[in-house]
């Protein structure tokens, strides 16, 4: 039986606003991406998610600003990480809830 203890205001804030962030579409598929792939150029999650170098670096520099992704110049390279746990945990659930969808013979 799950714990029925109330979360509270100050852990939901938090989390509300990473979920937020996630929210976009694109945002989920760049974080996918350097979830499986680890650190990567803009170039690489352009290609991997067949995005627009435009949109990417946006929604790229908003969870960097956020906190969610890092980076780091190479060179010429801007790398890029997931630096916080939230997200992977959430992706972590999502591909659960996707197996268990394909599993079943859903979409």
């Amino acid at each position: 039986m799950m714990n029925e203890e109330r979360l509270p205001e100050e852990f939901l804030r938090p989390m509300a606003e990473v979920i937020r962030l996630m929210g976009h579409p694109q945002r989920l598929q760049i974080l996918d991406y350097l979830d499986i792939h680890g650190e990567s150029s803009v170039n690489a999650v352009v290609e991997g998610i067949d995005g627009q170098q435009g949109a990417v670096s946006q929604h790229l520099n908003k969870m960097r600003v956020a906190g969610l992704i890092a980076c780091r110049r190479d060179r010429r390279q801007v790398l890029y990480r997931i630096a916080a746990e939230n997200p992977v945990t959430i992706l972590h659930c999502l591909r659960r809830k996707y197996q268990a969808v394909k599993a079943a013979g859903g979409k």
